[in-house]
């Protein structure tokens, strides 16, 4: 009856009023429709917006756990390269090599050879050396005997002949079984065993060829390493500097049908104490071992589900799996899913409730706050943008944004000046349109790395032929630092280039004229002293040349150089008829001469060097085992002091001077050798063997001792 009544009120209405009728009639179910499809709406849009994110954070995963495992694969595989060249480098040695080949000609007895006691003994020498610097071993044969204790046999160095019998061995070392062979001279092998006590142990073997002419193809015998995996293996798995709950890194292998776990694993599991069949449905390591390199979706060895990637280690066949539980590393996006939609539902319910009562403020005064909030912050922009361009332009480089196309988004003041126009003019242009497509196309290339990267890369770049500056070259710097998408901004690249001409060859002039000034001091210093004339050279070249071969940066070995070339500065104070008297000198003399060498630190302590030059030469005189002047032992020594101290005792050794001749460069190694762990540093003393035996070290030294 209500609806007839209604139609007949309408029907003795004009159609105006009749519409009008109809709407109060309909609106309050018009506007609850409304909220309904604006939940449905605002569901499917947070659906959306969910899987979005997720496709992204799997993206992010993606690239995040490819950098580790590329990272980490690239240490194991130069930690493996590492072990290889050890043993390696004993195979090609002329000694190990000059013994086994004559093995080979007498018929493995020792006693056929000539001096064969004194090879073995040198040789020996060498494996105990090489086993304590390359973690072969890291107790001395005179350290455990005077402890008293039994020295572990599962690690060590040792030369076999091809008929695999052993002939020198560091000390008490057990041949292990040799379980893969090498395939020919020169060739390195490896394998990982368990063992019941040491753990798991790394086992190489490398061919020995014959030294003799035409036999390069022909193995006389082996030389046989191994040391644990544990911590050198291992700690190679650890990503510096970053922690994610859920990350694990580890590393497999096939073996036949199954693949066999080689490092710890998170659940307890201890090294090559897990094998799964390689057709375990779903097997994270089984697909990566199929698909090397995919972003897999799997689970791992105790059947969560994770996120994972696998890369080959090369020179092994091992494979490197870096993985994340995917709960974990999902659980941001889940949350904010469900946060989203308990907002959406008491958004709506709000909605719903207060509807009736805000719907009769009318759209115009709405819209006119609207127009108000839309005005101020329109200017808040505008002075924030004009705040950045005050900012911007008062800075000595040149700065861009460029978005993803290499248009440009923001230039400074300096960035126009060089463009010849401005910046307002080069907003929205292509850098290829500004300066040109072969002048832009290193800046783009840059810009595109730091994209694909997602993170900065730095560029140093010259311009020949400016006649304003000196020598004509003009040197800048340019760092691309991406920047990701905001609402003023898609997503772009920061390139800032700073002129770095006048820092660069102050610098250059800075460092020639300290160069000069130590050339002029040694010189003086060379000139009171005949007999010692170029000795300040000869250390400072012996201490390079080491620190080197121990592979220090580049500033400790300029460090090791000046410091060489310095250490004798003390001298000018030494009356001159000391430095040139002929014949000993009295104790008293001796520490008068000792005292004013000590002095060069002092002398030098206001002079500003790269590196610690003045803390090394300050450090020389100290011992490994603690027993010198400050009581610094050990590690708390400067490498470079350390470094410093050996080279100095071995030119003074080999050198002539007022009061006695020159020793024999065996002799010198012989002292040093039998200080070495009390005064001289075991690195230390293993690279001067290693320079002289290995690098032509020998044959200049004893010219030197000759001279």
């Amino acid at each position: 009856m209500t609806n007839d009544a209604d139609r007949s009120i309408n029907s003795s209405l004009d159609p105006a009023e009749a519409e009008a009728v109809w709407w109060r009639n309909w609106r309050l179910p018009a506007l609850a429709g409304g909220v309904l499809l604006a939940g449905a709406v605002g569901v499917a849009a947070i659906m959306g917006l969910v899987n979005s994110e997720r496709e992204r954070d799997l993206r992010a995963w993606q690239d995040q756990l490819g950098l580790v495992a590329d990272s980490r694969a690239a240490d194991v595989a130069q930690w493996v390269a590492g072990q290889k060249r050890d043993i390696a480098a004993l195979a090609g040695n002329a000694s190990v090599q000059l013994l086994l080949t004559e093995l080979a000609v007498v018929g493995g007895n020792v006693a056929d050879i000539t001096d064969a006691a004194g090879q073995v003994q040198y040789l020996r020498n060498l494996l105990t050396l090489t086993a304590e610097r390359a973690g072969f071993e890291t107790h001395s044969l005179a350290e455990d005997l005077r402890a008293n204790v039994d020295l572990p046999d599962q690690v060590g160095l040792a030369l076999l002949t091809a008929e695999m019998q052993p002939i020198v061995a560091t000390p008490n070392f057990a041949l292990p079984p040799i379980e893969v062979m090498p395939d020919s001279p020169g060739s390195t092998v490896l394998n990982l065993q368990a063992h019941p006590e040491a753990g798991v142990l790394l086992t190489l073997a490398a061919a020995v060829p014959a030294l003799q002419p035409g036999a390069d193809d022909t193995t006389v015998g082996l030389v046989v390493g191994r040391r644990t995996a544990a911590p050198g293996l291992y700690d190679q798995l650890r990503q510096p500097g970053l922690r994610i709950e859920g990350l694990e890194i580890l590393l497999v292998r096939p073996q036949g049908a199954s693949i066999e776990y080689l490092s710890p694993l998170a659940d307890g599991t201890p090294a090559l104490g897990r094998r799964l069949d390689r057709g375990t449905a779903g097997l994270a390591a089984a697909q990566a071992l199929k698909e090397p390199g995919a972003f897999l979706k799997s689970e791992d060895y105790a059947g969560t589900s994770v996120l994972a990637t696998g890369r080959p280690v090369p020179g092994t066949d091992w494979l490197l799996v870096a993985k994340v539980d995917s709960a974990a590393a999902l659980a941001d996006i889940e949350a904010r899913a469900n946060r989203l939609l308990l907002v959406l539902l008491l958004v709506l319910g709000l909605a719903a409730a207060v509807v009736l009562v805000v719907w009769r403020h009318g759209a115009s005064r709405r819209s006119a706050r609207s127009a108000q909030l839309y005005a101020a912050a329109a200017a808040e922009l505008t002075r924030q943008r004009h705040l950045l361009q005050v900012v911007t332009d008062s800075q000595p480089t040149a700065i861009v944004i460029l978005d993803a196309d290499g248009n440009v988004r923001f230039a400074n003041a300096l960035a126009a000046e060089r463009a010849a126009m401005t910046a307002e003019e080069m907003i929205g242009k292509s850098l290829g349109a500004i300066v040109g497509t072969a002048a832009a196309a290193r800046t783009l290339a840059l810009s595109e790395r730091a994209l694909e990267g997602g993170e900065a890369v730095s560029d140093v770049w010259r311009i020949e032929g400016d006649s304003s500056v000196q020598g004509g070259r003009r040197i800048y710097l340019a760092d691309h630092v991406p920047i990701p998408p905001s609402d003023d901004l898609p997503l772009g690249v920061l390139v800032v280039e700073r002129d770095v001409t006048a820092e660069l060859t102050e610098r250059a002039r800075r460092e020639s004229t300290l160069d000069a000034l130590i050339m002029t001091l040694v010189s003086v210093v060379d000139r009171r002293d005949p007999y010692a004339a170029d000795h300040s050279h000869l250390v400072g070249d012996l201490s390079q040349r080491l620190a080197r071969e121990m592979g220090l940066d580049e500033t400790d070995v300029e460090t090791a150089r000046v410091a060489g070339l310095l250490m004798n500065i003390g001298k000018i104070l030494v009356p001159e008829d000391l430095l040139t008297r002929e014949g000993a000198l009295s104790e008293a003399e001796r520490a008068k001469v000792r005292a004013c060498m000590n002095a060069s630190a002092e002398l030098l302590s206001d002079v500003s060097f790269d590196g610690p030059v003045v803390e090394t030469l300050d450090q020389v005189q100290e011992r490994i085992d603690g027993a010198g002047e400050k009581g610094l032992k050990g590690e708390q020594i400067l490498p470079t002091a350390r470094i410093l101290a050996v080279a100095n005792a071995f030119v003074a050794m080999v050198s002539a001077r007022a009061h006695r001749a020159g020793l024999p460069v065996d002799e010198a190694l012989s002292e040093l050798l039998a200080d070495m762990g009390q005064r001289y540093d075991r690195g230390v003393v293993a690279a001067l063997v290693s320079y002289l035996d290995n690098k032509g070290g020998r044959q200049h030294w004893d010219a030197t001792a000759a001279q």
